[in-house]
């Protein structure tokens, strides 16, 4: 141990109160690792639900995009996309989870074509960008999850060694002195004991 322990029972004592305080140590981080866990668990399901999402929200922007394509001609496409085209913003709120900072959600922001574009292009046009720009936010979407199911997995990898840390290198050490001393307070009392009675043999001789 890297602390003096102090000698006799005062030593017990001693003991008995750094092993308390790192057990409760230990206690917080297993229940921070616990919701960890739980938190972690639940993103990855989200996630494996979102990129379902995206999937199947490309291949509708897909479809729609070739109408687009047969109708107009891929100019006429080229033409109307350009008008929103680098446009996009997305704004991000943040939160902390036990330590972990992570975004929450996101919210994709793109400019809707003017009756004049729409008017411009075919009748794929409106439904078209539609899908498109569903698309594109389902695509923030999961890069909000996993960002923040990344986070959270570090956090908990974080936890679970110093979890095993504090148990390795405190609490055992500590329980291991305690037994130790135990044995040296059995071995005292068994020595006074015999002194004792000892003592008393030679006084009543």
């Amino acid at each position: 141990m890297p602390e003096m322990i102090p000698a006799g029972r005062a030593g017990r004592l001693w003991l008995l109160g750094r092993i308390d305080a790192a057990q409760r140590g230990r206690d917080l981080l297993d229940r921070k690792r616990q919701l960890l866990r739980r938190q972690f668990d639940r993103l990855a399901l989200l996630a494996e639900e979102r990129r379902r999402a995206l999937i199947e929200g490309c291949k509708q922007a897909e479809v729609w995009g070739l109408r687009t394509a047969m109708l107009g001609g891929s100019a006429e496409t080229a033409l109307v996309a350009g008008a929103v085209a680098g446009r996009a913003t997305v704004s991000v709120t943040w939160r902390n989870t036990m330590g972990a900072r992570h975004p929450e959600e996101a919210r994709c922001d793109l400019p809707e074509l003017s009756p004049t574009e729409l008017a411009a292009g075919n009748a794929a046009i409106r439904p078209a960008a539609v899908a498109y720009r569903d698309a594109l936010q389902l695509a923030v979407e999961v890069a909000v999850v996993e960002t923040a199911r990344e986070s959270i997995g570090a956090e908990l990898q974080a936890t679970q060694r110093r979890l095993r840390g504090i148990e390795r290198h405190r609490v055992r050490p500590l329980q291991d002195a305690l037994r130790t001393l135990d044995l040296q307070l059995e071995e005292l009392e068994r020595e006074e004991r015999v002194v004792a009675r000892w003592a008393r043999t030679k006084a009543a001789t």
